[in-house]
């Protein structure tokens, strides 16, 4: 059995969670904060037979595709000023970070 926990952008959470509900697969999602940006992100945990794992990585695949965002450079305060970084410049967003754990027991109460 394997734990999955998968840090996808916030925009793709619903997505996902849709696709794994239509493949009967259970999981959870958690509000989190992380990354360069220190935007709100979905944490989505599931516990999947190992048969499955790789099934719910091509829902990620499917659906957490990587893409462009423009971002203001002065979030920081004007500390960047010095670095001469434009006004906003363009980010990659989205995609996903999988951890793929071993499960040895899951108890359902």
């Amino acid at each position: 059995m394997k734990l999955i926990i998968a840090f996808v952008h916030r925009d793709d959470a619903g997505p996902v969670l849709a696709k794994l509900q239509r493949a009967n697969t259970p999981a959870t999602a958690l509000e989190s904060r992380g990354g360069f940006l220190r935007r709100s992100n979905q944490t989505i945990l599931t516990t999947v037979e190992d048969a499955q794992t790789e099934r719910v990585l091509d829902i990620l695949r499917e659906t957490c595709k990587p893409r462009a965002e423009r971002v203001d450079t002065t979030f920081a305060g004007g500390a960047v000023e010095n670095l001469g970084l434009p006004a906003t410049m363009e980010v990659p967003v989205g995609g996903a970070t999988v951890l793929v754990l071993d499960v040895s027991q899951v108890v359902k109460i």
